[in-house]
Formats: structure tokens, sequence, C-alpha cells
């Protein structure tokens, strides 16, 4: 692997790890250290997602260094980590539905659950699947796990767009979407260009382009029957 793709991608992580902090920091980090009125489920999600932020740059500073006995322990973590973020995700999902469902309709509430986390436990599942069972595949391995770090990307990136830009929520998704899905769309053909698999690339993008489906969708009767069973049978 190029020294300049590995470059590429430790700047990209860590941009995801600014961009997400800066993200969430009117929303959440302002109230360090007490935290007042956020429940405890969403602390560890939050510590949980940034531990893997930073695993993905530590693994791209440790192969940048040839450290690749290193890199191999390190990623070790990520049979632990990205479970237990999966997990933090149901429980940070749950929690929300719980609050909303207090306040406002049924069907907004689980139309709400298409950007809330619930989908995300799959679709971040299935590349996270594909990023170990492709390992040893450098190339494939590398694309998946950058997959992962886009797909997190995403709320940071549409809270700061919102928070600092002061675009409103709806439009906010534009650039988010335009940013995530346009990065894999451009990675893509990229890819394509230079005679590589367009396997991995095309996986992330199929999976953006579901998601961004199912958040259109949201109040669709195929949606809400889904969420519904979802909430009555897992919360």
């Amino acid at each position: 692997m190029s020294s300049s793709v590995v470059n590429r991608l430790l700047i990209f992580f860590v941009l995801i790890f600014i961009i997400t902090n800066l993200g969430f920091y009117k929303t959440y980090l302002i109230h360090f250290p007490k935290f007042d009125g956020f429940p405890w489920v969403y602390h560890i999600h939050g510590m949980l997602a940034m531990a893997w932020v930073l695993m993905l740059i530590a693994q791209a500073y440790l192969i940048r260094e040839k450290k690749y006995e290193l890199h191999k322990l390190v990623g070790k973590l990520s049979y632990v980590i990205m479970p237990l973020f999966l997990a933090s995700l149901f429980f940070a999902a749950k929690e929300s539905y719980l609050t909303n469902i207090k306040t406002k309709p049924q069907a907004d509430v689980l139309a709400n659950m298409t950007n809330g986390g619930t989908i995300d436990i799959f679709f971040i599942g299935l590349i996270f699947a594909l990023a170990m069972v492709y390992k040893k595949n450098v190339g494939y391995h590398l694309r998946f796990m950058a997959s992962t770090g886009l797909i997190i990307l995403a709320p940071g990136l549409g809270r700061f767009v919102f928070a600092f830009l002061e675009i409103p929520f709806p439009l906010a998704l534009i650039p988010m979407l335009l940013c995530t899905t346009g990065a894999g769309i451009i990675w893509l053909i990229m890819d394509i260009r230079n005679k590589k698999s367009a396997f991995p690339m095309g996986v992330y993008v199929v999976i953006s382009l579901i998601m961004f489906v199912i958040g259109a969708g949201s109040h669709s009767a195929s949606w809400q029957g889904f969420a519904k069973w979802w909430v009555d049978n897992l919360y």
C-alpha cells in the first residue's frame, strides 16, 4: 500500500474525529462535566464511537510506520469495541424512542428511528463483518473499515452543519449525504478507473443509498410496520 494512500486515510480518520466532536459540541459536549439530563447510555455510546474512530486513526498510523505486528494486535480490539458499539446503538435508540413517545405522535417517532441508529446496527454490522471476512485482502479490508468511519461520520457531520452553519435540519441532510455517500461514489469511480475491484466501495454506496431510501420513506407502511414490530418486541 502506497504511503500517499495511507497518509490520506490517516488524515481522513482525523477529520472524522474532529468533525464528530465539533458536531456534538453544542448539543452534548458543552454540558461537560455534569451532563445534566443525559441518560448514561448516551455517554457509553459516545465513548465507544470515539474509541472506534481513535482505533481507526491508530491503525492507519501503525500502517504508515510499518508496525504491522502492533497493527494486528490493536486490530483484535475491534472484536470487542464494535459489538459493544452496536449494542450501544440499540440502547441509545431505545432510550430515544422511549423519551420521544411521551410527547410526539407514534408515527413520527417511528419515522425518526430511520436516523436514530436502528438501521445503522444492521449496516455497520454488515460492513464490519465484511472487513473481518476479507481481513487478509488489504484493499478490501481497508475500504470496508474506512466505510465504517464514513457511516459514523454522518451524525456528527449533520449536527455540525445544523449547529455551526445554521442550516435547518431537513436541509442539513443534503450536505451530509453529499459528503458521506458522495465520498463513497468518488472512491468507487476512482477504483473502477484504476482497474481495482468495485466490490467494497460498491457495497458501501449501495448501503448508503438504501439508508437514504429508507429515511425518505420513513412514514411508509413498510417502515412503520417494521418499526412498530421492532419496538413492540424489543423495547
